[in-house]
């Protein structure tokens, strides 16, 4: 049976003109008087050469070219609401529209070896190695229930194989699909426009002026998000691609007369404005290497200095706006910003680590799906806070899960695309007819080729949309003659059950997310936990457990589910022993990551305290540098002690460092703890050489409050290193008890040197004084009158003049020390004391 797509190919009537289209689209042969022999020969072979072409009307290649885009517009496929609906028109595309061509037998066996590898995994784990020690671990020390297959997590596996199957399957369908040069163009089109429409939406949502509900948001395990996707780098790759279709796309238009070639000019502002707003490097690196190549392999045909000199305008032109932007992406492009990228989130070392734990599996992996729940069990890389979902490469996360068996047919198919597209290789004698039609597949293979070097440092092609996206750029860019062969009838029925089954997945999925966990997988075990979130917070716990034991049935290793679970535990009354191994459970699950460790000693407090120091001991080992200071962990931990007093005890055990010790000493109430704790931490320092100074002042404040006076008194005075920043205590302890003049020695070393104004020339205190009297509010004046005072001996003068100078509003900071010396040469220590002690606040 033959669908219209094949009459077509029977008929092979001529092209339908596009609005502005130019007959240069179609093979003028006649005209061939003038040509000489070796251009004879060439038109003859370019003739056979658009014999391989196949013909279709335009909208086609505007439906085709629909569904990245919508793809892309509604989610990328992150959530599983917009996998099943993208996945549902991917299904009906392959059932309505059949393949045209047929791949070559290379190709073919890449596709479906890269298709059938990853289901080794599912053979039994004995067959390939010995379980790996964390495995033996798991199952045997903490009872957690693996999947008896060479991957852990079996239904996690076989809906990550499917989404890679959605992948694989659209993949070929636009390799064999056979488009004819009007839905070529078409398409380009689509995508241009499209990707304006993405750059402008995220430019509006980013900037606040929108509001898209139903883009994938989640700040605490994707970050700040910027765009469609949940990885906000995607999006700037996805704009320099646009840059490069706006820049074919409309020197297409001007070749063929349209006034297309203007709307395509000015949709270059919102994906550049996109790259800048999302402080994207790998954007503005992308945006060069597309629109140079393009320019200098597709614009230009001819000339070395044409080319030059465009590609250093082009290098100009991006200098310009970076300087002109001043904003983030220039100072990520600065000497530290390079090197901050080049160790940005251990980017270099998770490279390696990765590639480390390909070695348990290197020809298998370890399953589809299974990175971020294995990987922590590989490295230890010290991300306390958050996780590693991913390896940060498209190419290390396909060898990691997939093994060598899937990797190495992947790149095949991959080296098969890139030999069959582009401007890489050729003829340096090119025919005329069809050259428009060259320029645009020659431009879908640059932004191809841009989405794959992409992926060598990020993981874009990992998302539905945007591996949708690259699947129709390798499609649009093959050329005919590379596809020599018509497809047969078992090839396309083929394709056509497939779309059968992908719709019958695409309505699994959508029915997951409509709550009914119809497809075990990480889908509906993120939906039972949902729903079991749901029903804990509205009062409803104990439905809420039976959700949490089905999600952890389907991904036995998500660390979450088993702290979700324990906490339900908790608050339904369930044995304190089967929570605790619940939580154990979740730190089993993850070694490095620190937060849960810290929350779940929270909530131990109203349940039994004394677990909640094991949590946070857990935590502090975890995660260190996040226990001193104001804000740190450990002060947090102590603020709960008020309402729990039985931890000050514990608490203090957890003090391992003298900074965590100090921040306990700062909390005590009771002069018998600061006794008991003061006299452990100077058995373990002696001299307090690991406090600072500034700690070591205020531990002294501490320790004349709460501890014995008499002791700090006696090792400030002996302890000349002690003294230098306890002296106010000394001066204070001095003061209370009278000794005015030993406070008043103990203090004026320490306050700084006083710097006098210049005295004045005139010593006449008569002129002085009827000076100040006519402007009293001259600290100028009233200081050259102080300074001839004293100078001529006038003691009490001078103090007189001092205290009008202290009480005016811009009195220099000296004035009270000066009241204070003079008052020691007056042997008047109480009151130079006074004066002392209100310069010492004002200093403080």
């Amino acid at each position: 049976m033959k669908d219209a797509s094949d009459q077509l190919d029977e008929a092979a009537p001529k092209h339908p003109l596009l609005v502005g289209d130019e007959l240069t689209d179609v093979d003028l042969r006649p005209q061939q008087d003038g040509l000489g022999e070796d251009d004879a020969d060439d038109e003859s072979n370019s003739h056979q050469d658009r014999s391989y072409e196949v013909t279709g009307p335009a909208w086609k290649g505007y439906v085709f070219a629909a569904l990245p885009v919508f793809a892309c517009l509604f989610g990328a496929g992150r959530e599983t609401w917009s996998k099943g609906l993208i996945t549902l028109l991917l299904a009906v595309l392959l059932i309505c529209f059949a393949p045209k061509r047929k791949l070559p037998p290379v190709a073919w066996i890449a596709l479906l070896g890269a298709m059938l590898a990853p289901l080794l995994a599912f053979l039994p784990a004995s067959w390939l190695s010995q379980p790996a020690t964390w495995r033996t671990s798991l199952v045997q020390d903490w009872g957690i229930h693996l999947s008896n297959t060479s991957t852990p997590q079996a239904a996690v596996t076989l809906e990550a194989w499917f989404f890679f199957i959605v992948c694989c399957t659209w993949l070929g369908w636009c390799l064999t699909r056979g488009f004819s040069d009007l839905q070529r163009r078409s398409m380009i089109q689509t995508l241009t426009f499209g990707g304006i429409l993405l750059c402008l939406l995220s430019i509006l949502e980013g900037s606040r002026w929108i509001d898209i509900p139903w883009w994938p948001r989640n700040t605490k395990e994707w970050g700040n998000a910027f765009g469609p996707f949940a990885n906000r780098n995607h999006i700037s790759s996805l704009a320099a691609m646009t840059c490069v279709l706006c820049a074919a796309a409309g020197h297409d238009a001007h070749k063929r007369k349209s006034r297309l070639w203007l709307p395509c000019l000015l949709g270059f502002i919102p994906p550049v404005i996109c790259i800048f707003m999302n402080s994207s490097r790998a954007g503005l690196v992308l945006l060069f290497l597309g629109m140079t190549a393009w320019f200098g392999t597709i614009a230009m045909r001819r000339g070395f200095f044409q080319k030059l000199a465009v590609s250093i305008s082009l290098v100009f032109i991006i200098a310009t706006l970076l300087v002109m932007s001043g904003g983030n992406v220039s100072k990520r492009f600065t000497e530290n910003g390079i090197v901050d990228f080049a160790s940005d989130n251990a980017r270099g070392s998770l490279f390696i680590e990765t590639l480390k734990m390909t070695l348990d599996a290197p020809w298998t992996g370890i399953g589809l799906g299974n990175f971020a729940a294995v990987f922590p069990q590989f490295s230890g890389m010290a991300e306390h806070v958050r996780r590693y979902l991913h390896p940060e490469s498209d190419l290390l996360w396909l060898l990691a899960e997939g093994g060598l068996l899937t990797l190495l047919p992947a790149l095949l198919l991959l080296l098969w695309i890139f030999l069959s597209t582009g401007p890489w290789f050729g003829k340096k004698k090119k025919r005329k007819s069809g050259m428009q039609d060259r320029r645009l597949r020659n431009a879908a293979a640059i932004v191809f080729s841009l989405g794959a070097v992409h992926g060598l440092g990020d993981v874009p092609s990992h998302g539905l949309g945007y591996a949708l996206l690259m699947a129709l750029l390798a499609g649009i860019a093959i050329r005919p003659r590379r596809l020599p062969s018509a497809s047969d009838t078992p090839q396309r029925l083929a394709f056509r059950l497939g779309g059968v089954l992908l719709l019958a997945l695409g309505a699994a999925w959508t029915a997951i997310a409509l709550g009914h966990p119809v497809l075990p997988g990480t889908s509906a075990a993120e939906a039972l936990r949902s729903r079991a979130v749901r029903l804990a917070d509205s009062g409803s716990p104990a439905g809420a457990l039976p959700l949490m034991d089905q999600a952890i049935e389907m991904a036995p290793m998500d660390f979450r589910y088993y702290y979700e679970r324990a906490s339900l535990r908790l608050r339904l009354g369930q044995p304190k022993e089967d929570a605790l191994l619940d939580f154990s459970r979740s730190r089993a699950l993850d070694p490095v990551y620190a937060l849960f460790c810290f929350s779940e000693g929270v909530i131990w407090l109203d349940i039994d305290p004394q677990y909640a120091v094991v949590c946070w001991r857990e935590f502090l080992h975890r995660y260190p540098e996040a226990a001193p200071g104001n804000y740190g962990a450990y002060r947090q931990m102590l603020s709960y002690s008020y309402q729990h007093p039985e931890l000050r005890g514990p608490l203090w055990s957890l003090a391992t460092t003298s900074d965590l010790k100090f921040e306990f000493l700062r909390t005590v109430q009771t002069r018998d703890e600061f006794e008991r704790c003061l006299k452990s931490l100077l058995v373990q320092q002696p001299d307090l050489r690991g406090l600072e100074s500034s700690q070591r002042e205020n531990l002294f404040g501490i320790w004349y409050q709460y501890g014995s006076q008499t002791d700090l008194i006696a090792a400030l005075e002996t302890n000349r290193k002690w003294r230098d920043e306890g002296w106010r205590i000394l001066a204070e302890h001095y003061a209370r008890n009278s000794d005015f003049q030993r406070a008043c020695q103990t203090a004026m070393p320490y306050l700084p040197s006083v710097i006098r104004t210049a005295p004045g020339t005139s010593t006449d205190i008569p002129a002085l004084e009827r000076a100040l009297l006519y402007n009293p509010t001259d600290a100028r004046r009233a200081i050259d009158l102080f300074q001839a005072q004293k100078t001529q001996g006038d003691i009490n003068g001078a103090l007189r003049t001092l205290e009008k100078i202290a009480a005016l509003p811009n009195a220099p900071a000296y004035v009270r020390q000066e009241i204070a010396s003079l008052y020691m040469l007056q042997q008047d220590f109480r009151r130079a004391w006074e004066s002392l002690r209100e310069a010492m606040q004002k200093r403080q």
